[in-house]
């Protein structure tokens, strides 16, 4: 093993074929949502945030540390798809919805039904959490706040902000949310 290796940095570079084959085999229904290269990019993420805690003990160790790091970062990304997918129809009415659209509205329903009915909210629902993702984390929280249907006084409680300052709060991020959908619509 190279000195290059011993470090966070080095490892990551050293085995990433290796990372890759694991989340392949490992990621399941994750990658229906995600790239194999962007989960690979939150593990080395993670890993760099978290080199401190490393020590090189020898290539089967730091091996192991790698893979285990990895796995976790695996099983929070399928939490967080399983959150989202506990409540979809709210992420797509605030993605979808106008400025004073209540969560509670609902919109309304498509009468169609089918394979094609099925990709399509699919699709949209990956690109609303795509989008969400892409926030700033104070954004993410206020729209995720949201969805559970706080109104801005919750928000502000739960926040320690005042009603008035919550609900512009609110309306920014779900702009921001709106724009960032609208973008990576465009993408396609």
């Amino acid at each position: 093993m190279t000195e290059a290796a011993t470090d966070v940095a080095g490892l990551l570079l050293v085995h990433r074929r290796e990372l890759e084959a694991l989340v392949r085999s490992e990621s399941g229904s994750i990658l229906n949502y995600e790239e194999v290269s962007d989960v690979v990019q939150g593990i080395h993420e993670r890993a760099l945030s978290r080199a401190g805690s490393f020590s090189f003990r020898g290539p089967e160790a730091a091996l192991g540390w790698l893979r285990t790091l990895a796995r976790s970062y695996l099983q929070d990304r399928r939490e967080h798809w399983n959150a989202l997918k506990r409540r979809p129809a709210a992420l797509l009415r605030l993605t979808l919805g106008d400025d004073d659209t209540t969560p509670g509205t609902p919109q309304p329903a498509s009468t169609q039904t089918g394979p094609a009915t099925f990709a399509e909210r699919r699709e949209a629902l990956v690109q609303a959490v795509r989008a969400l993702d892409l926030l700033l984390p104070r954004d993410r929280e206020i729209v995720l706040l949201a969805m559970e249907g706080l109104t801005p006084e919750e928000i502000g409680a739960r926040l320690g902000l005042a009603t008035e300052s919550a609900a512009r709060a609110r309306l920014r991020a779900l702009e921001r949310l709106r724009k960032a959908w609208q973008l990576l619509g465009e993408r396609r």
